[in-house]
């Protein structure tokens, strides 16, 4: 059965979705004709206002944030907990709580009857997707919310990412300085994953800016694809010198590959992941990194959020955080 939405309410008023909230909080004067059409509008729809806009509308805070992680494996990665982290340690020292909220599918209803109830006054969104069904419920529910990340049209979001051309630039630059001039990319095939789709891009452009052939092959979460998709570059391209790899399990796997043919690494084959790793503890090679400085992305994040409840200005909706290169131990 579909949701009744305000934004459905309002479409059935003929009326705009700040109409009809202003009709529902009292926030502002709406002349009388204008109420009985969203009343009635609203007894045809079988409308309820969920607890948590009520909230909003009468300025009543929980101040509580929402911290939404859909989970990639059946544990939490180094990564997710430096964004969790970040984003934890700038709500609480704005004096609001922080509740993860992790699960292991995207089903929008749960954000749905979360998000009804009332219990926080707004979200962050993790691993956002280019069309993001989580965005879209969100926005005709009529909560505040911040993106780590970016969809594919962001026009009237706020968000904080990673600058992913920067960081696929100093990758380049890195390896072209060690000599390497034949530079593959093991990517996270996922078109509608918003990260995995702007590295590929960044990657594709950066090999027409340095003028280096592209040399691709896709890979899963885990080391065993990412040797077996590295193998698979090398029966091509046996020429292959260097590799940027999306994350730091199939980076193992890739290392594993190179090392197998003889090659050493860093001396004949370079690898840098794209993410903060810790694989240098579990691995015979240091791998040089492109650290998405992950705990300031969720603080700005979460800083972003606080602003928007708070009604303070917002002057910068959308904010690209730089990667740092890491050659060594941090």
């Amino acid at each position: 059965m579909k949701r009744i939405t305000i934004a459905d309410v309002a479409k059935r008023a003929g009326v705009s979705i700040s109409t009809v909230s202003y009709a529902l909080s009292n926030k502002r004067p709406i002349e009388e004709e204008t109420k009985q059409k969203i009343q009635q509008a609203i007894r045809d729809l079988g409308y309820r206002p969920n607890q948590s806009a009520k909230r909003l509308a009468s300025k009543e805070k929980t101040r509580n944030i929402g911290f939404v992680m859909p989970l990639q494996g059946s544990e939490l990665t180094g990564l997710e907990m430096k964004f969790i982290s970040g984003a934890a340690k700038a709500i609480n020292e704005a004096d609001y709580t922080f509740i993860l909220l992790a699960h292991s599918d995207r089903n929008p209803e749960n954000l749905l009857r979360f998000a009804r109830n009332g219990v926080v006054d707004g979200f962050i969104l993790m691993e956002v997707y280019m069309q993001d069904e989580r965005v879209e419920l969100l926005k005709q529910e009529g909560l505040p919310f911040v993106l780590i990340g970016r969809c594919g049209d962001n026009a009237g979001l706020h968000y904080v990412d990673m600058d992913v051309e920067q960081g696929m630039e100093l990758g380049f630059s890195q390896l072209e300085a060690l000599g390497h001039g034949s530079i593959a990319y093991l990517y996270k095939d996922d078109p509608n994953f918003g990260l995995a789709v702007r590295s590929l891009q960044e990657y594709q452009a950066a090999c027409k800016r340095h003028k280096i052939p592209l040399m691709t092959q896709s890979c899963r979460l885990t080391a065993e694809d990412g040797e077996a998709a590295m193998n698979a570059l090398l029966d091509r391209q046996p020429g292959i010198n260097a590799a940027l790899v999306w994350n730091e399990v199939p980076a193992l796997g890739a290392a594993k590959a190179v090392q197998s043919r003889g090659r050493r690494i860093p001396d004949d084959f370079s690898i840098i992941c794209l993410v903060q790793s810790n694989i240098s503890n579990n691995a015979n090679f240091a791998p040089v990194i492109i650290d998405i400085q992950a705990e300031k992305v969720a603080a700005e994040a979460a800083q972003l959020l606080i602003a928007m409840l708070e009604d303070r200005p917002v002057n910068t909706p959308h904010i690209l955080i730089p990667p740092r290169l890491i050659t060594g131990p941090d």
